[in-house]
Formats: structure tokens, sequence, C-alpha cells
């Protein structure tokens, strides 16, 4: 007898999006705009603390995993060994790249997550697809970028009223009390992950503190060509699609009034260079003039550039990181 296989497709619509749901999401470029991730249909999960990765005076680090775009997400979540009620607030952090070879979750984070940590803020950092546990990478891998911004947004929403589930494998002796809300949720990207906060904050529309460590604040297709070493394929995209519909500059106009923003920059950076940054200051600049104009509220945009630093804002952690729990406090 025969054995026959049947491959049964799922299909969810999201907003007008046809995204099959499987192994990996597949998608057409332009569903995926910056224009018409405005429209998407964002949900919030459950966020299921799966395993302890660790304990200690510090922090309880967590491995923990969501759903967003049908998708499985992990993530490394670290709560400080605190009251629950003194927690200052949850930071999302948003890392950059990262080689799939060597990676782990909560790699490009822990570092300054420990700074945050001691300052009194808990933190969670996703992986994204392709990385840690997560669920394969969609395609095309072209739009990383734009599949990380719909998982942020919806990571954000799932932190709003969280519902948090202990796995039950996980003993009492290794679970922290987790507080029932945070009383602030704020954001943190560095270098591609900063361009994905810049997209989240385009397409959230809420006044979210944000830090930005060195953003990749060149458009794409641009961005993806310059670190691909395809400056050809850029061509082909922005043949077959608007890159209009792309740019993060043309969406500035979304972010809403009064976002606070703290971008830090170091001006010996060899892989975002400081005029992509000097870039997207002055078109934060402009774009505020245009609102002053219209009666409409500022971006507060603060921008540090750090001498002799490079794309970590090494050797300037010793001021950076109480800089930025300083600018969330305050916001």
């Amino acid at each position: 007898m025969k054995k026959i296989t049947v491959l049964v497709l799922y299909i969810v619509f999201y907003a007008g999006l046809a995204v099959p749901v499987g192994a990996q999401v597949q998608g057409r470029i332009g569903d995926f705009s910056l224009r018409n991730l405005g429209a998407y249909s964002y949900k919030a999960s459950p966020i299921t603390i799966q395993s302890l990765a660790f304990k200690n005076s510090l922090q309880y680090a967590y491995t923990v995993g969501f759903s967003s775009m049908g998708l499985r997400i992990s993530a490394r979540m670290s709560i400080p060994a605190i009251a629950p009620e003194t927690i200052k607030g949850m930071v999302i952090m948003l890392r950059g790249h990262q080689n799939r070879g060597n990676y782990y979750t909560g790699k490009g984070t822990e570092n300054p997550a420990r700074g945050y940590l001691q300052r009194g803020y808990a933190v969670i950092a996703p992986d994204f697809p392709g990385y840690g546990d997560s669920s394969p990478t969609p395609a095309p891998e072209e739009l990383h970028q734009f599949y990380s911004t719909i998982n942020a947004v919806e990571l954000y929403k799932s932190l709003e009223n969280p519902d948090f589930n202990f796995a039950p494998a996980i003993p009492r002796e290794d679970r922290i009390d987790l507080p029932g809300s945070f009383e602030k949720l704020v954001l943190w990207g560095h270098s591609n992950g900063g361009q994905v906060a810049i997209h989240f904050l385009e397409i959230i529309q809420k006044p979210v503190p944000t830090v930005l460590w060195a953003p990749v604040s060149l458009a794409f297709p641009d961005s993806f060509a310059h670190y691909r070493g395809r400056t050809g394929g850029a061509g082909l995209l922005r043949r077959d699609y608007p890159p209009a519909d792309f740019s993060l500059f043309n969406y500035l106009h979304r972010i809403a009034p009064g976002t606070p923003i703290l971008l830090e920059q170091g001006d010996k950076d060899r892989a975002v260079p400081k005029a992509w940054n000097d870039a997207f200051a002055k078109a934060v600049e402009r774009e505020n003039q245009r609102r002053e104009q219209a009666g409409l509220g500022r971006i507060e945009l603060r921008y540090e550039v750090y001498r002799n630093a490079n794309h970590n804002l090494n050797p300037y952690w010793n001021s950076v990181l109480p800089l930025d729990v300083q600018f969330w406090d305050r916001h």
C-alpha cells in the first residue's frame, strides 16, 4: 500500500495581509511596508516562562516564549531580585545583528541589561525568528527588520497587561514574584535593533520612552544592501516596490507627539557611521519644525555624541548606563 502524505496549509489574515502560518511565514514584500504595517492587526499573547537560565543576587533570568505572527518567539526575561512593587518598569531590549552560529538567548543585550537591572528595571530581549528557540526566519529574509518590528509591537502589547505563566517543571524556589503590571514600559534598541525601534515608534504611535544606541538609521532597502554587500539588490527592490513605503524617514510624522528619544552615537563607530544619525537627527528637527507650524507636539529628541567611542559606546558605559536609566526615570 502506498503511503499518502497530506500537507495542510493554514492561512491567517491580518488586515488584508495573507500570511501562511506553518514552518515559515511567507509574504509579499509589499505587504510588509511601513505603510501597510500601520494597518496590521497586532495581537497580545500569554508569555510562558519556560525555564530558569540562572539566578543570583541581582536577577532571576528566564527563557520565555510568546506568539507573534503565529510564530513562536523566544526571549530572555530578567527580573531584578527586589520586591515586585519596587520594580521601576520593563525595558524591551532590541539587539543588533548576531551570527547564528554562536548565538544564545540573551546575547547582544545581557551586558547593558545588568546595568539596568542594578538600577531597578526588569528587561526582556526577544530572540527574533531564526534565533534561540524561535520559529525559523520567515521568507523573504530581506524583510527581517519588518518581521522584527511586528514581533516588538506584539511583545509590547503582551506586556501592557501581562499574562505570565510558569511552566509546571519550574520548582517554586525558582519562581520570583512578578508584578501584575509594570509601572512603565520603555524601549532600548542597538544597531539593527535601533532601526526596529524607530519602526516600532512609527507603528505603535504611543510616546514610549526610547533609548537608541547607534541605530541603523539608513532606510531600507539601502540598509539591507549596505550590510549584505548587495547594492544591486537594493536596485531590484526599488524597481519592484516603492522605497518610500519602507523608508523610516517618510513615517516620522507617525511618531506620537511628546515621544522622548535619547539617541547615542560614538564618533569612531565603524558599523554605523555617525553621518547616518546626524542625518536622522536633522530629519527629526525638520519634522518638529513642520509640527510647530501645524500646532502639533514635538518629538523630544536628545542627541548625545561620545568622542572616541565605538559601536557599543565603549569606553563610556560608566556614564551611558546611568544616563539611560535617568532618562527613563524622568519619562
